[in-house]
């Protein structure tokens, strides 16, 4: 590992916290840890270019992105086997934390950006991931031979346009599991408002903290109606 690949990896590891990990009631195996590391290694070292996370984040990474995506996996949870759709995925929040810990779950990634795609593609190959196919394409796009049953998404937009984009997609009795946004309440209430209309309804709210400096965040479980 040259001197560059060993300054990112010194920075992902400075940013592990194994004591957060256990607060949330996992303990990694060494393979795990390992995963862990050069995955947030490989985040900052192709950020600059990728802009796979806000730039801010970097020294936060792992409390910040890593564990808040895991949130789905130990709030809600997924069935053995199930398969898996990440729309909007971007640099793999949140599925490539998840599949660190379920690698028995088939994952789907999918996003518009070339370069995410590719790097996601980078990730996949290093780390050896199986059961993780990528494409690149938008999610109004997507033509899946059987429908996932959950479908997961981080940052993408509104709660609207995240349960319309994901409710073709979704299997009758799948979920889909997204994160707090900026209109929040507002967004709620037009979901509650609208589910007959719409065909989707809430069925889960579960609020957590981030270690003791990321407080009140919010995961959401939808489903059709």
């Amino acid at each position: 590992m040259n001197a560059l690949l060993t300054s990112f990896m010194d920075r992902a590891k400075e940013s592990y916290e194994l004591k957060e990990l256990e607060r949330l009631g996992l303990t990694p195996d060494l393979d795990q840890r390992n995963l862990i590391l050069r995955y947030m290694s490989l985040v900052l070292e192709h950020n600059k270019v990728a802009a796979l996370i806000p730039s801010v984040d970097e020294d936060n990474i792992f409390l910040r992105h890593f564990c808040d995506s895991i949130q789905p996996l130990l709030l809600f949870g997924f069935k053995k086997g199930a398969a898996v759709l990440d729309i909007g995925a971007g640099g793999g929040f949140p599925s490539i934390p998840i599949r660190i810990f379920r690698p028995d779950l088939n994952f789907l990634l999918v996003d518009s950006n070339r370069k995410k795609t590719a790097f996601l593609k980078e990730v996949k190959t290093q780390l050896a991931l199986e059961n993780v196919e990528i494409q690149s394409i938008k999610a109004e796009n997507i033509i899946l031979e059987k429908k996932a049953d959950y479908v997961i998404g981080r940052g993408l937009g509104t709660l609207q346009k995240f349960s319309q984009l994901a409710k073709p997609l979704l299997s009758p009795e799948g979920h889909m599991y997204t994160f707090k946004t900026k209109q929040f309440a507002d967004e709620l209430n037009l979901i509650t408002v609208n589910k007959d209309e719409s065909g989707i309804k809430i069925s889960e709210i579960a609020q957590y903290d981030l270690g003791s400096q990321i407080q009140g965040l919010n995961l959401v479980s939808l489903e059709l109606v």
